[in-house]
């Protein structure tokens, strides 16, 4: 089974619902099982749009010796290079039908857990609720979370509010988290509206039972809880037109109250730019080490904090870097964050697009076959140091080079895929340990497109990450600012590595060059069971990467220490808790009648209620104007009187000097 492929297994759908939509799939993918396989492929052009192919069961890698086949001619090279073409997508379908297949027994745990949560939610009985679906590359999961009601009981609590002083924060526990898979833009291969609305409305139906099942004890509250979708990196990699053929269709099924109970408009399903996930990973993070609410009171700028974390965030598709630069000297890449009416914060914030983990990995192999003959791809294979010393790995993609060295979609060869989709064996026959680790790392460096920062070198004095991008220099610990967090891929590398939380560049440099030199079977006993077997080969090319990345691109230095961590005081680290306190706190107050109790959430909306309050607060807001008027009249009157006192002792000599003739125009003192 392919790597991606494998990865596959948490499927949490509706049975008959989600078997209907992987046989639409494969109908669509491939011909009948019992077809007679010829040595030409089944176009794929014909079939399936090239971004989900691309996408699809990219990787698979087995474990033997490299072998090294007799010479064949060009065309033989060819053939061989067409049949695992076809054997491509057949492992393809087949791989589909085990997925089918494994559903039963998944949809069996899944309602086990569905079941233990209706019973003990763990919800307090006076909150109100949101809903947050983090669509990523790999998969979607859905969040759940609750905060004190938005009310305001008084004319003391409403001046709180309209100053920034008062702020609805989100909690949430990890048992309130469901996910599955695939990503949100695999559904980028219905053409036909009315299959992918279906395949979609199959897709999202177990986060949303989920999510009824935790809140079935405020089912009349449902229409008051918002939902909120956002798509990440697998989704901005998409073309624009299948991007937003994807989300009109998420948006249609949302919009369906039959389908979805809870509150939701359009804008609340859409897909984030890459500084949105930077910025609300950078507020996640300091929300839950507790130095951002308290620090966000009031009106104005954020000047001078306490204390500010830096957040570092590595996806399939993509990787972020957010934090609070002291000096407030930011060329670009400011972002102003804000929560509610309290202070906004300018942030360093930048995402980078296929410099995730996964997208990595896919843009090195690329970078492996490029220029190389079908001959030399599948028959004589491509040497990988990055592979464990004896490994063999068999890949597909549609990634090119141009004559300058840079990744492109365009391509001047015929593929016997008849796109420009190319097969390859790539292999480590461990002569050279130490050789291995020197160029796997090199290999990884050179991804980071550093030679792109010539002109950034030159605009911005040397303050520069990788790609040619600006960033100012890195906070250093300091009583106002603690440590950079890094999680998501991260994580996985550190766990693999067996880093502690906290760890140096050096203590990673020298944990990755231990597990470059190993062969697959070391490899394996060093991993201790942290990584699954069809991943393994590739973690020496992920630790070089991450070591690269953090090293040489965002610029940190051998002795400096980051945590790592996916979790930190019990709570899931990610953008998804950011964009939720953001959000939250752009809904609107309901104010209360002063003489009675703050209500439950679910009495907020009532009719009855809002009448009454509505005269509270017209009379709030005329006092407020008729206090603001008060004032400005009070400055006019102020400003008249100081410009009397100051021209008149000119205009008295001008009078004595001119004794009867036209006055002369007034000359201010100086």
């Amino acid at each position: 089974m392919t790597g991606q492929a494998q990865q596959n297994k948490h499927v949490m759908e509706d049975e008959e619902s989600w078997d209907l939509h992987w046989t639409r799939r494969s109908a669509a993918i491939t011909s009948d099982e019992d077809k007679p396989e010829a040595m030409s492929p089944v176009s794929p052009a014909e079939e399936e749009p090239q971004h989900l192919r691309k996408r699809n069961l990219k990787h698979h890698g087995s474990h033997h010796h490299h072998r090294h086949p007799s010479m064949l001619a060009t065309d033989d090279a060819l053939a061989l290079e067409a049949q695992k073409e076809q054997d491509f997508w057949t492992q393809y379908k087949r791989e589909q039908r085990l997925n089918a297949a494994q559903h039963n027994a998944e949809m069996e745990q899944h309602d086990a857990r569905m079941n233990e949560l209706y019973a003990n939610p763990g919800i307090a009985p006076a909150t109100v609720h949101g809903l947050m679906i983090d669509a990523g590359s790999t998969g979607s999961r859905l969040h759940i979370y609750e905060w004190e009601p938005r009310t305001l009981a008084n004319r003391k609590e409403i001046t709180s509010a309209v100053s920034g002083d008062r702020i609805s924060f989100p909690g949430t526990e990890s048992r309130w988290t469901d996910r599955l898979r695939p990503g949100l833009d695999t559904f980028s291969s219905y053409a036909d509206q009315q299959e992918l609305d279906a395949a979609m409305e199959a897709y999202l139906k177990p986060l949303f039972d989920f999510a009824k099942s935790v809140l079935h004890a405020k089912q009349a509250d449902f229409g008051n809880y918002p939902v909120f979708l956002r798509a990440t990196a697998g989704m901005r990699i998409l073309p624009a037109d299948d991007r937003a053929r994807v989300m009109a269709s998420v948006r249609r099924v949302l919009n369906n109250v039959q389908f979805n109970p809870f509150l939701f408009q359009n804008e609340q399903a859409r897909t984030l730019s890459g500084e949105e996930e930077a910025i609300y990973d950078w507020a996640g993070v300091n929300f839950l080490l507790g130095d951002l609410v308290e620090q966000s009171t009031g009106a104005g700028t954020v000047v001078n904090p306490q204390k500010t974390h830096g957040a570092l965030d590595l996806g399939g598709g993509s990787t972020q870097i957010s934090f609070y630069e002291p000096h407030e000297d930011i060329m670009s890449n400011l972002f102003k964050f804000q929560i509610g009416q309290a202070k906004h914060w300018n942030l360093y914030a930048h995402s980078f697009l296929f410099f995730g983990m996964n997208e990595a990995i896919h843009r090195h192999q690329a970078t492996l076959a490029a220029g190389k003959t079908s001959k030399e791809r599948v028959v004589d294979g491509i040497y990988d140091p990055c592979l464990p010393k004896g490994a063999k790995s068999d890949v597909r993609s549609d990634i090119h080079l141009s004559a300058e060295g840079f990744e492109t979609w365009t391509y001047n060869e015929t593929y016997p895929s008849g796109t420009g989709f190319y097969q390859a064996t790539l292999y480590n026959d461990g002569k050279d340990a130490e050789s291995d680790v020197k160029q796997c790392l090199a290999l990884a460096k050179d991804l980071l497109h550093l030679e792109n920062n010539k002109w950034c070198n030159f605009s911005h004095k040397g303050d520069c990450s990788l790609a040619g991008v600006y960033q100012p220099q890195l906070p250093t610990k300091s009583e106002s600012f603690g440590e950079f967090i890094a999680f998501s891929n991260y994580h996985h590398v550190w766990k693999f590595l067996h880093l502690k939380e906290r760890a140096t560049i050096q203590q990673l440099y020298d944990a990755t060059q231990h597990a470059c030199s190993l062969n697959h079977d070391d490899l394996k006993v060093f991993a201790r069971g942290k990584v699954e077997d069809d991943q393994l080969d590739s973690y020496c090319f992920r630790s070089a990467y991450v070591f690269q990345l953090l090293h040489n691109g965002y610029g940190f230095q051998m002795n400096d220490t980051i945590r790592v961590s996916n979790v930190i005081n019990g709570k899931k680290v990610g953008w998804a808790l950011g964009a939720m306190l953001y959000e939250i706190n752009t809904l609107p107050w309901t104010i209360e009648n002063e003489t009675s109790q703050m209500l439950p959430s679910h009495k907020h909306h009532h009719p009855a209620s809002k009448a009454s309050l509505q005269g509270v607060f017209i009379g709030f807001i005329a006092a407020v104007m008729a206090l603001s008027l008060t004032v400005v009249f009070f400055l006019r009157w102020r400003r008249q009187v100081l410009y009397q006192q100051q021209y008149e002792p000119v205009k008295e000599a001008s009078n004595s000097s001119s004794r009867g003739k036209e006055s002369s125009p007034l000359i201010p003192r100086v």
